[in-house]
């Protein structure tokens, strides 16, 4: 009886003594909150530019260029703009929006004719149904065939 009683006692105070403090202080909220966004760093714009996104001006929204764009492959290694560029068409707004790397953010052309947009620096044509994009007199980039 003696051990009954002391076994149940002792079981009476493993429960007990396992009974978590639910009570949380003002130093563990602000833990929690000075803790980075799991996923990476977000633009001005709120696009996650480590998934890809960039804002596009055009779509008015974070759009991935390697998705929704045109991809151009770079014409000559030794300029310097060495990366692919992507390009978006909107044909209702005779707009179109050139995406490089070298570039803070996109930069928009507007249309001259059926074959050309320009914003004075950079050309965007249509040869032989592939898009050329130039900087001044200089082809850097061009869709492939």
């Amino acid at each position: 009886m003696k051990f009954n009683t002391l076994l149940g006692l002792f079981t009476i105070l493993l429960f007990w003594g396992c009974q978590s403090n639910r009570t949380t202080s003002s130093s563990t909220i602000s833990t929690v909150d000075s803790v980075s966004n799991i996923g990476g760093e977000k633009d001005k714009n709120g696009c996650l530019t480590s998934a890809g996104y960039t804002w596009s001006q055009l779509k008015n929204d974070c759009i991935r260029p390697f998705e929704d764009g045109i991809s151009l492959d770079v014409l000559n290694a030794a300029n310097s703009y060495q990366t692919s560029a992507f390009i978006l068409i909107d044909s209702l707004q005779k707009k179109a929006e050139i995406f490089v790397a070298e570039e803070d953010h996109s930069i928009i052309l507007d249309q001259s004719n059926d074959t050309l947009f320009t914003n004075g620096n950079f050309y965007l044509t249509k040869e032989n149904f592939c898009w050329t994009l130039s900087l001044n007199k200089t082809k850097l980039y061009q869709e492939r065939k």
